[in-house]
């Protein structure tokens, strides 16, 4: 599993020394006005929890039209299990209908 040490050391390696508050790192730090619709899909076991809600609440405040989905139990990126846990595959087909409902308003 994925927890907070092991995110600050990957993050470390791949960013060498590239500031932690660059919108290119992170997206809490962009300016989100103008966003199309976005879903954020997390696990209540998720290390990013807090980073993927606080996403949401500015994005919310930024005016995107935003979805926020929080899988009971499950952890980071549960969505690559979808070949044996089902909420894995609800997740996905989740996503697809999310698709289908932007594009729908698109047409």
């Amino acid at each position: 599993m994925l927890d907070l040490r092991n995110i600050r050391t990957s993050g470390e390696i791949y960013l060498r020394g590239v500031d932690l508050r660059s919108p290119l790192v992170s997206p809490l730090y962009a300016d989100l006005h103008g966003l199309p619709p976005v879903l954020i899909q997390v696990g209540s076991d998720e290390a990013l929890l807090s980073d993927a809600t606080r996403f949401v609440e500015k994005a919310k405040k930024a005016g995107v039209p935003t979805t926020l989905e929080v899988w009971d139990g499950m952890q980071h990126v549960w969505q690559y299990t979808a070949s044996f846990v089902p909420e894995a595959r609800q997740a996905i087909r989740n996503i697809g209908e999310f698709a289908e409902r932007i594009w729908d308003r698109q047409s």
